[in-house]
């Protein structure tokens, strides 16, 4: 790719809740462009219209990691510790099984459902706070 389609002028001039509403829809976030994805868990290097490089650096993914960790947490806290703070409160004698099916779901059920999700919205993060400079990811050998 000579002369690639996107840039800081391209991601500069896109509002950053454009950004995360793409990032949030499995989307390109520097065209928009789908088909970012081989499979559930196999994201392609480059997006398939706009030819934008995800990973920029090494580890880059990384940080998707966190953002997944994060919400399954939040998940967590809202279908098992909230309930069962409030459940014990006023029902000593209730049965846990509900609230430990929820932290199953929140748990595991979650980060694999989000997993594809957290990707492309930390893509749509980290052009937020560092636009893509025309330079880099560096072209196609």
């Amino acid at each position: 790719m000579s002369s690639p389609a996107w840039g800081t002028s391209t991601t500069a001039s896109v509002r950053p809740a454009r950004l995360l509403a793409r990032g949030l829809t499995k989307r390109c976030a520097v065209c928009g462009g789908g088909h970012l994805y081989d499979g559930w868990f196999k994201m392609k290097a480059r997006c398939p219209r706009c030819g934008y490089q995800f990973a920029r650096e090494e580890g880059f993914f990384l940080g998707a990691v966190v953002v997944n960790f994060a919400v399954a947490e939040g998940l967590m806290a809202l279908l098992c510790i909230v309930p069962s703070i409030y459940l014990f409160a006023t029902r000593p004698d209730a049965s846990v099984w509900p609230l430990l099916g929820g932290g199953l779901i929140a748990a595991v059920v979650a980060p694999i459902v989000l997993y594809p999700f957290s990707k492309t919205t930390w893509v749509a993060l980290e052009l937020t706070l560092r636009p893509a400079a025309t330079t880099e990811p560096s072209d196609v050998s």
